[in-house]
């Protein structure tokens, strides 16, 4: 069989700012499997130095240190962290309990680095715990316990992954005198029933009278070695008995590693609460500004659908402006006079053509209905289809809405509601007849009638739409030109054709005529682009409160690891590596950001809700309807918006931690 430990010229020496201590000097020692060892000396004499080299928290200077064939000197970080998590079992002077876990759940950390199931390491706990006489106190924390039962826990701890070696740091040193002999006669009768080698460092000579072999250092060196018991009457089970229920090696699992993080969260609530508050207030931000980017394209998109992406919006061409006179006009070069109109809906693509006809600004009207007269306006016609109800929803209420080149006029409901008699409905008002004054600014009036095809649903009390015809008729008399139309033609054309594949073509043939031509599928990219700016301009105001929020959880993390270090020391000492220390501190600061964003997408989501109700309140007074939800959230925002979050989290807690797996174990652990 082979030496459970042997050591060759095992030699340690650290540097202490320009000066070298030699901690150890060139130790020769051999330990029997299943050998009870008690290292004696006085402060500074090597014994702790010793016993982090055998545990494999740090490595020596020079010498060889074997343990069952593994050669420590020479083992990378990894293996060593493998040596301690399944063969070395560390009981602290300190206990070194971690504070927030209860007994049992303390007792199963080495399973959980491990990995070994959440049931099976908790059921091997149980067990344990009630060895060693604690069966009464799984559930409490370390602070509701005596130190007795803290070490008893601590042993408990050692014990549960059946290591080969177990390392004892002045175990009774916190502990009364009876306390004191009950753990070291629990580590005894450990020691002869499982045959686990046993290595304790004490200043006290009662601990050391009962190991089998006590060596005394002085100096660093082998002073004096002790036997206590012949080694043939000791009867050690062998190790492979031992060893039989051991845990297979693993790695901590994914889920551990965020129960874990939960649970550290929990220590400092209003600090981790106050940092994932930035991360809120950035996810808000973005959440809100978003949104309302979204819902704008959507609006825009939905508005240029209703229309139709099939149709072509066709203008006259100008010639340049007379340089001599700056208020002239431009000279039209491609009128769309009507016979242009029809030479256009006599294309085989065209379905048809519908003229759109402004206005001349400074135009006032007045509506007459028998004996009611209000002032009115018109709408002005420029290529969109009047509408005055919200979307998704037929906003017809009565008649027809406004067909081609039709007279007629298309009332909006709250103008409807002011003409309409006591007991008449909207359907009382088709057919009837309107008469429309038109005042020049100099006093001039004419008269033009029309009548009520429809009646659209629309807040608006003096809002309504009339044909070409009417339009035709009010422009020749304020310009006091008959044949105005032949000669300037309309001010746009709406041209829908078959499908959108025969957009481009139609285009094509329009330009060689002359017109200036837009697509509304090329209107709608320009939109896009648009909208895509501002919402990218939008959104960085979220991500500058993102960037401050991440300097927070950085400093959050800092000083968790700042609080925390002594624990890390432990968690290494006990099997963790640094990946998985990493792990856990990344996991915890992403956990934070994710917290953060899930809030800030409710409360973003909220925010931009309200928003949106008081923004559609404001244009219906002023008379603007039809205007969708502007404020949506989409699944990829609600999602980035997380994922989002939670990579800031992440982002923020590389560095520390990093520095937290970086930590030395024997420092971290003699950190108070």
């Amino acid at each position: 069989m082979s030496d459970t430990i042997r050591l060759t010229g095992l030699e340690r020496t650290f540097q202490r700012g320009e000066t070298a201590v030699q901690a150890l000097h060139g130790l020769d020692l051999t330990i029997a499997p299943g050998e009870f060892v008690a290292l004696v000396g006085p402060s500074g004499s090597g014994k702790s130095t010793l016993l982090n080299l055998l545990g494999g928290l740090d490595r020596p200077s020079h010498g060889e240190l074997w343990l069952n064939g593994l050669p420590l000197h020479d083992a990378d970080g990894d293996t060593r962290t493998q040596h301690r998590k399944e063969r070395v079992g560390f009981i602290f002077q300190s206990f070194n309990l971690l504070p927030r876990l209860t007994a049992l759940e303390n007792v199963t950390v080495p399973l959980m680095l491990a990995g070994v199931p959440k049931e099976e390491r908790q059921a091997r706990a149980h067990a344990l715990l009630e060895r060693v006489g604690l069966a009464h106190r799984l559930d409490h924390y370390p602070a509701e316990m005596s130190g007795g039962e803290q070490q008893r826990t601590a042993v408990a701890r050692a014990l549960i992954h059946n290591p080969d070696l177990i390392l004892a740091d002045e175990p009774t040193g916190n502990l009364d005198s009876a306390t004191g002999e009950a753990i070291m006669t629990l580590l005894r009768d450990l020691n002869r029933e499982q045959g686990i080698t046993l290595v304790v460092v004490t200043h006290d000579l009662d601990v050391a009278a009962y190991a089998d072999r006590i060596v005394r250092l002085r100096d660093g060196l082998i002073a004096e070695i002790e036997e206590r018991e012949a080694k043939e009457k000791r009867q050690t089970p062998p190790l492979a008995d031992h060893r039989a229920n051991a845990a297979t090696p693993g790695r901590l699992t994914f889920a551990d590693i965020v129960q874990t993080a939960l649970r550290n969260l929990g220590r400092r609530p209003v600090r981790n609460i106050l940092t994932a508050g930035g991360v809120l207030i950035g996810i808000v931000t973005l959440v809100a500004m978003v949104s309302f980017g979204v819902g704008v394209q959507r609006e825009v998109q939905r508005n240029f659908e209703s229309i139709g992406l099939e149709n072509i919006f066709v203008s006259p061409r100008y010639g340049e402006s007379d340089g001599f006179d700056p208020f002239a006009e431009p000279e039209i070069e491609s009128p769309l006079t009507p016979e242009a109109v029809a030479q256009i809906a006599a294309l085989p693509e065209v379905v048809s053509v519908t003229p759109i006809l402004n206005l001349p600004t400074g135009m006032e009207l007045s509506l007459t209905r028998g004996e009611t007269s209000l002032q009115v306006y018109i709408s002005s016609g420029e290529g969109m289809p009047f509408r005055f109800g919200p979307p998704g929803r037929s906003d017809m209420l009565a008649g027809t809405d406004l067909p081609q080149n039709q007279a007629g006029a298309v009332l909006a409901s709250g103008l409807a509601d002011r003409l309409l008699a006591e007991g008449e409905t909207y359907a009382d008002l088709i057919d009837e007849p309107l008469t429309l004054t038109v005042m020049m600014p100099r006093g001039d009036t004419a008269d033009f009638s029309t009548k009520v095809v429809g009646i659209q649903d629309g807040f608006s009390t003096r809002s309504l739409d009339v044909g070409v015809a009417e339009r035709e008729a009010m422009i020749a008399w304020w310009y006091d030109d008959p044949g105005f139309l032949a000669r300037q033609g309309y001010d746009q054309l709406v041209v829908q054709t078959t499908d959108l594949g025969v957009v481009t073509a139609v285009t094509a043939v329009l330009e060689e005529r002359g017109y200036r031509v837009q697509s509304l599928d090329a209107i709608l990219d320009v939109a896009n682009q648009v909208l895509a700016l501002m919402q990218a301009l939008l959104s960085s105001v979220g991500g500058l409160a993102l960037l401050v929020a991440a300097l927070g959880v950085a400093n959050t993390m800092m000083m968790a690891i700042y609080e925390r270090t002594r624990e890390i020391g432990v968690l290494k000492a006990l099997g963790a590596s640094a990946r998985e220390i990493r792990w856990l501190f990344t996991v915890e600061a992403g956990m934070i950001g994710l917290i953060g964003g899930f809030f800030g997408l409710i409360f973003g989501t909220l925010l931009g809700r309200l928003v949106d109700w008081i923004g559609h309140r404001f244009l219906i007074n002023e008379g603007v309807t039809g205007v969708g939800q502007l404020s949506v959230v989409p699944p990829w925002l609600a999602l980035g918006a997380l994922a989002f979050a939670a990579f800031i989290g992440i982002v923020a807690g590389l560095y520390p931690a990093s520095r937290a797996a970086r930590l030395d174990p024997v420092a971290a652990l003699r950190h108070e």
